[in-house]
Protein backbone atom coordinates (compact mmCIF):
# COMPACT_ATOMS: atom_id res chain seq x y z
CA UNK A 1 0.00 0.00 0.00
CA UNK A 2 1.31 3.30 -0.83
CA UNK A 3 0.62 6.07 1.71
CA UNK A 4 -0.56 9.53 0.33
CA UNK A 5 2.45 12.16 0.16
CA UNK A 6 2.60 15.00 2.38
CA UNK A 7 2.06 18.49 1.31
CA UNK A 8 5.83 20.18 1.44
CA UNK A 9 5.35 22.77 -1.14
CA UNK A 10 3.89 25.17 -3.12
CA UNK A 11 1.64 24.01 -5.78
CA UNK A 12 1.48 27.36 -8.10
CA UNK A 13 5.54 27.38 -8.12
CA UNK A 14 5.55 23.62 -8.94
CA UNK A 15 3.10 24.46 -12.11
CA UNK A 16 4.91 27.88 -12.90
CA UNK A 17 8.08 25.55 -12.96
CA UNK A 18 6.51 23.19 -15.16
CA UNK A 19 5.45 25.56 -17.52
CA UNK A 20 9.35 26.88 -17.93
CA UNK A 21 10.39 23.54 -18.59
CA UNK A 22 9.37 22.77 -21.88
CA UNK A 23 11.44 22.45 -25.12
CA UNK A 24 11.39 23.47 -28.79
CA UNK A 25 12.80 20.73 -30.09
CA UNK A 26 14.47 16.91 -28.31
CA UNK A 27 15.68 14.29 -30.06
CA UNK A 28 17.03 10.99 -29.15
CA UNK A 29 20.46 12.35 -28.82
CA UNK A 30 19.29 14.84 -26.18
CA UNK A 31 17.04 12.88 -24.51
CA UNK A 32 19.96 10.22 -24.48
CA UNK A 33 22.59 13.48 -23.23
CA UNK A 34 19.57 14.23 -20.36
CA UNK A 35 19.66 10.72 -18.90
CA UNK A 36 22.88 10.96 -19.14
CA UNK A 37 23.48 14.11 -16.77
CA UNK A 38 20.84 12.78 -14.78
CA UNK A 39 22.90 10.00 -13.67
CA UNK A 40 25.73 11.70 -13.41
CA UNK A 41 24.32 14.80 -11.49
CA UNK A 42 22.89 11.77 -9.03
CA UNK A 43 26.55 9.74 -9.14
CA UNK A 44 28.19 13.29 -8.07
CA UNK A 45 25.74 13.32 -5.16
CA UNK A 46 26.35 9.32 -4.01
CA UNK A 47 22.67 8.67 -4.29
CA UNK A 48 21.12 5.15 -4.73
CA UNK A 49 19.30 6.62 -7.91
CA UNK A 50 17.81 4.88 -10.77
CA UNK A 51 17.05 6.67 -13.68
CA UNK A 52 15.13 6.65 -16.87
CA UNK A 53 14.10 8.72 -19.93
CA UNK A 54 11.01 7.78 -22.60
CA UNK A 55 10.40 9.10 -26.08
CA UNK A 56 7.09 8.05 -26.70
CA UNK A 57 7.06 4.50 -26.14
CA UNK A 58 10.88 3.85 -26.77
CA UNK A 59 12.84 3.53 -23.70
CA UNK A 60 16.21 5.77 -24.43
CA UNK A 61 17.75 5.47 -21.42
CA UNK A 62 17.87 3.61 -18.04
CA UNK A 63 20.80 3.15 -15.44
CA UNK A 64 21.41 2.28 -11.89
CA UNK A 65 23.66 3.64 -9.79
CA UNK A 66 25.22 1.76 -7.07
CA UNK A 67 22.88 1.19 -3.95
CA UNK A 68 19.60 0.47 -6.02
CA UNK A 69 17.49 -2.28 -6.66
CA UNK A 70 14.63 -4.52 -8.22
CA UNK A 71 12.49 -1.46 -5.95
CA UNK A 72 13.66 1.06 -7.82
CA UNK A 73 12.85 0.37 -11.34
CA UNK A 74 9.03 -0.51 -9.80
CA UNK A 75 8.99 2.97 -8.23
CA UNK A 76 10.13 4.25 -12.00
CA UNK A 77 7.56 1.85 -14.14
CA UNK A 78 4.92 3.30 -11.31
CA UNK A 79 6.01 7.08 -11.92
CA UNK A 80 6.16 6.38 -15.74
CA UNK A 81 2.72 5.16 -15.96
CA UNK A 82 1.52 8.54 -13.95
CA UNK A 83 3.42 10.92 -16.31
CA UNK A 84 1.78 9.09 -18.98
CA UNK A 85 -1.58 9.44 -17.42
CA UNK A 86 -1.82 13.06 -16.87
CA UNK A 87 1.23 14.83 -18.98
CA UNK A 88 2.31 16.21 -15.76
CA UNK A 89 5.16 16.04 -12.73
CA UNK A 90 4.32 13.72 -10.64
CA UNK A 91 4.97 15.76 -7.93
CA UNK A 92 2.81 18.57 -8.74
CA UNK A 93 0.07 15.71 -9.22
CA UNK A 94 0.75 14.83 -5.68
CA UNK A 95 1.35 18.34 -3.78
CA UNK A 96 -1.84 19.53 -5.74
CA UNK A 97 -3.86 16.52 -4.06
CA UNK A 98 -2.49 16.85 -0.93
CA UNK A 99 -3.22 20.88 -0.50
CA UNK A 100 -6.85 19.63 -1.53
CA UNK A 101 -6.76 17.14 0.98
CA UNK A 102 -7.98 14.71 -1.15
CA UNK A 103 -6.93 11.16 -1.37
CA UNK A 104 -5.12 10.52 -4.95
CA UNK A 105 -6.43 6.83 -5.18
CA UNK A 106 -10.10 7.65 -4.15
CA UNK A 107 -10.23 10.58 -6.44
CA UNK A 108 -8.92 9.37 -9.71
CA UNK A 109 -9.75 5.82 -9.12
CA UNK A 110 -6.50 4.26 -10.36
CA UNK A 111 -4.85 1.58 -8.84
CA UNK A 112 -2.66 1.64 -5.80
CA UNK A 113 0.73 1.16 -6.32
CA UNK A 114 0.39 1.08 -10.21
CA UNK A 115 0.25 4.76 -10.08
CA UNK A 116 1.88 6.71 -7.60
CA UNK A 117 1.58 10.29 -6.51
CA UNK A 118 5.44 11.11 -5.97
CA UNK A 119 8.24 12.83 -7.36
CA UNK A 120 10.44 11.75 -9.76
CA UNK A 121 8.65 11.14 -12.91
CA UNK A 122 8.75 14.46 -14.81
CA UNK A 123 6.85 14.80 -18.87
CA UNK A 124 8.92 16.08 -21.55
CA UNK A 125 6.76 18.65 -23.36
CA UNK A 126 8.13 19.84 -27.04
CA UNK A 127 6.06 22.54 -28.45
CA UNK A 128 2.90 21.96 -26.24
CA UNK A 129 3.14 18.60 -27.06
CA UNK A 130 3.50 15.57 -24.93
CA UNK A 131 6.76 13.22 -26.10
CA UNK A 132 7.79 10.80 -23.01
CA UNK A 133 9.35 11.26 -19.59
CA UNK A 134 12.24 11.61 -17.60
CA UNK A 135 12.29 9.70 -14.43
CA UNK A 136 14.26 9.10 -10.97
CA UNK A 137 13.81 6.91 -8.27
CA UNK A 138 16.02 6.19 -5.04
CA UNK A 139 15.81 9.51 -2.61
CA UNK A 140 13.21 11.32 -1.13
CA UNK A 141 10.83 12.44 -3.73
CA UNK A 142 11.35 15.61 -3.34
CA UNK A 143 15.34 15.25 -4.07
CA UNK A 144 14.13 12.90 -7.07
CA UNK A 145 12.34 15.37 -8.77
CA UNK A 146 14.49 18.53 -7.82
CA UNK A 147 17.68 17.01 -9.33
CA UNK A 148 15.30 16.08 -12.43
CA UNK A 149 14.51 19.58 -12.75
CA UNK A 150 18.20 20.96 -12.25
CA UNK A 151 18.73 18.57 -15.12
CA UNK A 152 15.85 20.51 -17.15
CA UNK A 153 17.07 23.67 -16.38
CA UNK A 154 20.85 23.03 -17.47
CA UNK A 155 19.55 21.60 -21.00
CA UNK A 156 17.29 24.20 -21.69
CA UNK A 157 20.16 26.79 -20.93
CA UNK A 158 22.50 25.51 -23.22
Amino acid sequence: MVEQPALIADVAELEEQFAQLQFTSLSHEDALALGMDLAARAEERNWPMAVSVYLGDQHVFRYACPGTSAENDEWLERKRRTVYKFHEPTFLIGQRFAAAGQDFYVETGLPNPDFVPYGGGFPLIVNGEFVGAILSSGVPHQDDHAIIVETLRAALEN
